[in-house]
């Protein structure tokens, strides 16, 4: 297990306090004004704000309870909670995940800074709405584990006292999910599961106090026990594994996890795993939240959009396994029972630890003979306390033996010839001999374990100098030897110089703790590397892409298609090898061709953009040169004089039409393959087909300007006729077969001809024909309408 030492010193002990004073202002503050700044929307009520519920004292060691928070709490009697805790190592982006989960980024602290923001633990609780369902949510966000200056015992303390309190609890990790931290959280739940009983011992206690007190005030406070004995149960455990990005295969995320359990469990002496423990065990990974680094420092001010899209969906589905089994535990007073029977157990010297071996040493009024003798052993054996390095165990043995054997010869002497003093006093010696001889043995053996405990200081502190001495980024195989070059130098160190000492115990206990440390030391110094690796590999990709965007742009566009994807495929080969080259260091990581992956992307889509470009440009050139072609046939077909007859003018504007295809084609042959070229195409066909609609149009107006004198004489005999005609069909043929007759020497071309007579009964007789017709059919439909009457008139009669 990895324990941090420190110097309690006075400027340490003044500045702590000096902290927590200002945090409990701070809470209290905070408390006073929630209603009025507490956020609701639609999907999301805001009962409590973040509020600082446990907070440890000077030392580091108790854990005190914020009263002003407690009755703010005790308020949510109504309230059947949903309580969710989440623990873990401290920076490991414990507050953004659950800032993340209720959709915010700064409602618990994020510090940018290597030093842990959160201290104790810190509570919200929120009216949410998921997926219709409504949820009382009451997240605890705790302490982080190994923070310099804290104990292990005070981390199992915030473990414990989190665990019991929830409902649901997730365990937040980063990176990985290595042998180390399976461990080290077996070991906390074990130390939980022994402090479940503790606390229950504790309210069995109380019930029975409960009995013999008759104060209202006392009942009250005792009555929420009788269900604690239920509610003490391990929760369900979701572990969260945050900048994630390892393969795993084809399992999911818990079937890994399970896997890893199983292995553990294969491996560990004990019978109970981690998995019979917990009543049910999820696993979920997240994405690193975003690439930039300044976005990763300053999280609480980033925004949705500032986030990665694959941390953004694997977090959705995190959102959706939590809410859908969240399950109410406790009301506001519940809780907070409950919360000061486990905080008084944890305070209360119950929280399970190893018992102290130091017994204590009762003196006894001797004899005088009996008091120098122990004076004597004492003097004798004092030489262990002035040697350095100090004596093993051998060393140590054999000067209490000889120490022994004087303090027996001095006795003897005192007392010769006094045998009934003699005997019962020599078993008294001897049993304050043994006595002082187990207590100068602890103190040897601490001695030892101090000389032990400096040693490996040393040890540790050259390793570290060697591992911050290392300049990355560099390749991780070549970190990974550099480290193991380092450890095995810094081993061989630490057992040179406690050569004497090997058979100890504290030999071994810091053995391990050097081999500990040098793995935190390592593990951080491989992720500090990993992000730099990462970094280097996104500047990468944005130089690439940069560089291909700029000589891209150099292009006079448009260009035929084929010669752009020339270009485009060597800015490509180009582009990949300056990618190389930045990114070589990184060549062997697993991340390089996610890297490389989304350089091929980025230049797709760089791509993309530059072909579309080029395509509104070739669009915009064939726009350019269908206008000039028109104008073209425009200018040709106005040389002709009209009217003329329509074979000849059809015969020329198709000449005058092939023309100006054949330019077209010839202007942009280049661009022969490009959509934009096949449309604009269709389009110049469609309007030269309109101009020649146009100048049809305009030789049948002249040639009717011509007959016109001839068209009027059947205009006049036309209106003569009206009464003739019932029926607009009759009227037109008749009109067309007397203008036919008139200018049928003058048009020879039946199809014109056809078409003045047309556009002259369409325009010419066209109020003659509105005025004669519409009464027409208004006396038909009166007819009809009579008709229809006297049919019915007589059918009802024969009826």
């Amino acid at each position: 297990m990895i324990k941090f030492f420190y110097n309690n010193n006075n400027i340490l002990s003044i500045c702590f306090t000096l902290y927590i004073l200002l945090v409990s202002i701070t809470t209290c503050y905070t408390a006073s004004t929630t209603g009025d700044k507490l956020i609701e929307n639609e999907n999301f009520k805001e009962l409590i704000q973040p509020i600082q519920l446990i907070y440890p004292d000077k030392d580091h060691q108790r854990l005190l309870i914020n009263e002003t928070s407690m009755n703010i709490l005790n308020s949510l009697i109504d309230y059947d909670l949903s309580i969710l805790g989440v623990v873990g190592t401290f920076h490991s982006g414990k507050s953004f995940l659950l800032n993340q989960l209720l959709d915010t980024t700064d409602r618990f602290t994020v510090g940018p800074t290597v030093h842990p923001e959160t201290m104790g633990i810190w509570v919200w609780a929120s009216k949410v709405r998921y997926a219709g369902k409504l949820h009382n949510l009451l997240l605890l966000d705790t302490e982080g584990f190994y923070s310099s200056n804290v104990s292990e015992t005070y981390d199992a303390k915030i473990f414990a006292i989190t665990t019991l309190l929830s409902s649901h609890l997730i365990y937040n990790s980063v990176k990985i999910i290595d042998q180390s931290a399976l461990e080290y959280l077996e070991l906390l739940s074990r130390r939980t599961q022994l402090f479940a009983l503790k606390s229950q011992m504790k309210s069995e206690s109380l019930q029975s106090q409960k009995k013999q007190q008759s104060t209202i005030t006392d009942i009250k406070a005792t009555d929420h026990i009788d269900s604690l004995l239920q509610i003490l149960q391990f929760p369900s455990l979701t572990w969260v594994v945050q900048d994630f990005f390892q393969d795993i295969g084809g399992i999911t995320a818990t079937q890994w996890l399970h896997n890893l359990l199983k292995a553990h469990s294969r491996d560990s002496d004990s019978n109970l795993s981690i998995g019979e423990i917990f009543p049910s065990i999820e696993c979920h990974t997240l994405f690193i939240p975003s690439g930039d680094r300044d976005t990763l420092r300053y999280l609480n001010r980033a925004k949705m959009s500032d986030l990665n899209p694959t941390y953004i969906r694997e977090l959705n589905q995190l959102k959706h396994s939590l809410f859908n089994s969240l399950k109410p535990k406790l009301s506001g007073p519940a809780f907070g029972t409950l919360l000061r029977l486990l905080v008084d157990v944890a305070n209360g010297n119950k929280f399970p630890t190893v018992p102290s071996i130091w017994s204590g040493f009762i003196k006894q009024q001797q004899q005088n003979a009996l008091e120098d003798s122990i004076t004597g052993y004492k003097e004798k054996i004092s030489l262990f306390k002035t040697v350095d390095p100090p004596f093993n165990q051998d060393q140590f043995l054999e000067l209490e033996k000889n120490s022994f054997n004087y303090a027996n010869e001095l006795y003897k002497q005192l007392l010769f010839g006094l045998e009934e003093a003699y005997n019962p006093g020599l078993i008294t010696l001897h049993t304050l001999l043994k006595e002082l001889f187990v207590l100068f043995s602890k103190e040897n053996q601490n001695r030892i374990k101090t000389f032990n405990q400096k040693i490996y200081q040393d040890s540790f502190l050259d390793f570290q100098k060697k591992v911050e001495g290392i300049e990355i980024p560099i390749s991780s195989k070549q970190l990974l030897s550099l480290l193991d070059s380092f450890k095995f130098e810094s081993i061989l160190q630490y057992k040179k110089g406690t050569d004497l000492f090997k058979l100890s115990e504290s030999f071994d206990y810091f053995m391990g703790m050097l081999e500990n440390d040098m793995v935190r030391v390592s593990a951080s110094k491989q992720n500090q590397n990993t992000k730099e690796l990462e970094l280097l590999l996104t500047k990468a990709v944005a130089v690439v892409c940069e560089k291909y965007k700029s000589d891209m742009a150099q292009i006079k566009y448009p260009i035929p298609i084929a010669e752009l994807k020339i270009k485009h495929k060597e800015l490509f080969k180009e582009s990949e090898q300056t990618f190389k080259k930045i990114a070589s260091i990184s060549s062997q990581e697993n991340s390089y061709y996610a890297y490389h992956a989304m350089f091929e992307k980025n230049i797709s889509e760089l791509h993309d953009k530059v072909f579309g470009h080029n395509e509104m440009a070739i669009r915009e050139k064939c726009k350019q040169e269908t206008n000039r072609c028109v104008y073209d046939f425009k200018k040709s077909a106005s040389q002709i004089l009209l009217p003329v007859e329509e074979d000849y003018l059809q015969k020329n504007l198709e000449q005058y039409k092939a023309k100006s295809i054949q330019l077209f084609k010839n202007s942009l042959v280049i661009f022969d393959n490009s959509d934009a070229y096949k449309e604009e195409f269709i389009n110049l066909q469609v309007k030269l087909e309109q101009q020649i609609d146009l100048k049809n149009k305009e030789n049948v107006e002249q040639m009717k300007l011509i007959v016109m004198e001839y068209l009027n004489t059947v205009k006049v005999m036309m209106k003569s006729r009206y009464s003739s005609y019932w029926f607009q069909y009759s009227f037109e043929n008749e009109a067309h077969q007397e203008a036919d007759k008139r200018i049928s020497q003058k048009i020879q071309s039946k199809s014109l001809r056809d078409k003045v007579i047309k556009q002259f009964i369409e325009t010419d007789l066209k109020d003659e024909m509105n005025s004669l017709f519409k009464l027409s059919t208004l006396i038909i439909t009166l007819s009809i309408g009579v008709l229809i009457i006297l049919v019915i008139s007589l059918y009802s009669r024969s009826s």
